[in-house]
This record gives structure tokens, sequence and C-alpha cells, in this order.
């Protein structure tokens, strides 16, 4: 049988968060040889990886992702050690549920996963909360939790540093190249782009969030990624010290609406948003402009809740969470093709997008990895039984 000659040891789809991790971690392995494929230019704004900040801490809903986040924050530290680059910012962090709500439940899942891994944390009250952080307003009877290690990650610093460490390693970048399909070979894979071009290799890594399904669509996904528009917005406080990160944390509100955000970083201005706005997409119906509901319905929360920060809106706009139908990440090789690593965010993998190019380049490497990720196969029932319902709230 003939060999295939091959272009590169290992192509990745996509230049966002999680495929520049996944390039950098390929090269640290050894791999001398890395293409990076990306449809539009480096550092875009089109899918999930822009903007300044996204929350890290050690707090989950279920120790799936309680036995990651250790690893994720070392991943962040070990990072910032190599580059000089400050990409993670430790604030502290407090998430907030009324009791008598569906927050307090949430809160005592997130308390449940801090005991078992062993996290340290604090229990507050209302009385705790505003002696610490009286930029809250919050009368009615609350369960608190405070973190020391929560803060953020600046995830568009970070995604520029995954690339400069992966371009010095030897990494090839081409961006405004689409892939558009894989073709399976006996010893590799092809991946064929738009321009009807194609690069060879002897794996290949997809880690093209929303725009995963078609590319995957020859090699055998199972599911359909639901692609949800969200959308972040930027408000320049009254209070302009009282915000700054040295002064205000990170933060989680949980209740029927999950709003969090993040002192003054980036901007001069602090962040809100919400998890799942529930207004459902395809990349033809996705819009680059903010929906002026949603903006409302954030300034709102703020006026309520963290009045002193509700000046004036500086700007909002939109991204999008690509989710499969259980929420759930997939890290893993496709079934039946070993020489397709998939990695799929679901619309919360921020925090671990380091990490998560780790573990891709373990499996490209090694075939497996040391870490846990036995809940994240993509052989799972939620991906590949039809009559699954899916749920996207975490």
């Amino acid at each position: 049988m003939l060999m295939t000659t091959v272009d590169a040891q290992t192509v990745v789809v996509g230049a966002g968060a999680i495929g520049s991790a996944t390039a950098y971690w390929l090269a640290e392995r050894g791999q001398t040889d890395v293409v990076v494929l990306e449809q539009y230019d480096l550092g875009h704004g089109n899918g999930a990886s822009q903007d300044h900040s996204r929350a890290i801490r050690h707090s989950y809903h279920d120790n799936a992702y309680g036995r990651l986040t250790q690893a994720a924050f070392d991943n962040w530290d070990r990072l910032v050690r190599m580059s000089g680059q400050q990409v993670l910012l430790r604030t502290g962090g407090v998430e907030i549920g009324l009791k008598g709500t569906v927050g307090e439940e949430m809160i005592a899942r997130y308390r449940k996963v801090l005991d078992d891994r062993g996290h340290a944390y604090e229990r507050w009250d209302n009385a705790r909360l505003a002696e610490h952080y009286p930029q809250w307003h919050v009368d009615e009877p609350a369960e608190v939790t405070f973190q020391r290690d929560m803060g953020l990650v600046d995830i568009g610093r970070a995604g520029q540093t995954h690339r400069a460490l992966a371009s010095a390693l030897g990494v090839t970048f081409r961006p405004r190249t689409r892939a558009i399909r894989i073709e399976s070979l006996p010893d590799g894979v092809r991946v064929h782009t738009d321009g009807g071009g194609s690069v060879t290799a002897r794996h290949v890594v997809v880690a093209a969030g929303a725009w995963s399904d078609t590319i995957l669509a020859e090699v055998g996904q199972t599911w359909r990624t639901t692609i949800s528009q969200e959308q972040v917005a930027y408000f320049v406080p009254r209070a302009l010290r009282d915000f700054t990160p040295d002064a205000f944390p990170v933060w989680g509100w949980y209740g029927p609406t999950l709003f969090y955000g993040f002192p003054v970083y980036g901007e001069v201005a602090v962040k809100i948003a919400r998890d799942v706005s529930g207004r459902f997409v395809t990349h033809e119906t996705r819009s680059l402009e903010p929906v002026a509901d949603e903006t409302e319905l954030l300034e709102a929360f703020l006026r309520e809740r963290l009045p002193d920060a509700a000046g004036f809106e500086l700007y909002s706009k939109t991204c999008v969470y690509d989710m499969p139908p259980d929420r759930n990440f997939v890290i893993d090789a496709m079934p039946g093709n070993p020489r397709v690593v998939v990695g799929i965010g679901a619309g919360h993998a921020a925090k671990f997008a380091g990490l998560f190019g780790e573990i891709l380049s373990e499996l490209v490497v090694e075939g497996t990895s040391r870490y846990p990720i036995e809940p994240f196969t993509a052989d799972r029932p939620a991906l590949t039984d039809p009559s699954y319902k899916p749920v996207f709230a975490l």
C-alpha cells in the first residue's frame, strides 16, 4: 500500500482560544510541522474567543468540571511564566443566590463541588457581602460564596500569546483559509479548503466552535450543534474607583436568569452578560449588531443591584455559543476516526482553553490524556441518541 505524502504532522482547524493553545502545545510536544487554518483574520470577533475577560473559578455545577479547574489555573499560571503576559488576574469572586429560589439550590451544588475537591471558600450572608462589597444592593436573604482564587482570563490576550509562542516554535498560521471538509485516508487525513486546495496530515484537530458540524460531517459526527447568539455590555460606572479589580470582584448571580460580570478591565467600564439568551441562530441569521432589548435587560439588572455601576453604556457586542445537546464539552477522537480529534467548548470553555489545548495535544501525540476527560467523549448517549432532548442550562 502506498503511504500518504503529508504536508504537515497535524492540521488544526480554528485559531481561536482553543485552537491556538492546541497549536502551541503540539509544538511543545515536539511536533515541528503544525499548520493552523483560520477562516477569518487572526484574533477576529466572529466567534467566541474575542474580548478581554472570561471568568475563572473552582466552583462548578458538576465534578466532571471540578476535577479540571485546578489544572486550568495551573496551565494559565504556566503560560504567564513562559510569556510574561498577564493573561490571568485573580480578583476574588462572589456568587450570589437568593434564598428560597433556584439560586440557593445552585449555590449549594457549587459548594458541594468545592467541598469535594477541597477548595477553600467562605460562606457569606448579606451582612458580610455588604461589609466587603457595599456596591451590591441585596435586601432579600441570600446565600453568598466568596472564593479568593476566582478571577478572569484575558481571553483575547491569551489567544495572542499562544499564537506568538506557537509561531516562535515553528507553527504555521494560515488566516483567511476556511476548512470545508475532512477526508479520512488510510494513514492520514486530508483537509479541504474553500480555495480548492487541501492539506494532508497524520492528524487533524477540529477546534472550530460553531462551525464544526459541516467540517466533521464526513468523519462521523452524530449530533447537531445549537448556535446561540449572546451579548455582553460595557457600562461606565458612576463611581469608577469602586469598580476597579482591587476594589470589586468577578461575580455571578444565580437565579432564573444567570447574570455574571467583571470589574473595570480592558475598557474603562464594567462588563455584564447573562448565560444563554435563548436567541438560537444559524450562521446565516446570526447578527453582529447588538439587540437593544438585551442591553436594556442588562442595564436594568445593574440599576437594581449595582446602581453605581450603571452610568452609561460604552458599547455592547455579540458573540456565539456552540452547544452540543447536553452542553458539555467534547474532547475526544471521533469514533472510528482516531486521527480526527475534536475540541468543542459548549459556550463555557474559555477558562479551560489553555488546558484544552494541552489535552488535545496529548490525544494527538500519545493517543490518550492524563486528565479525567471521560465525561466528554464523542460517543456518549447525548451525542448519539437522536431522541435526546437538548438541555442548555448548566
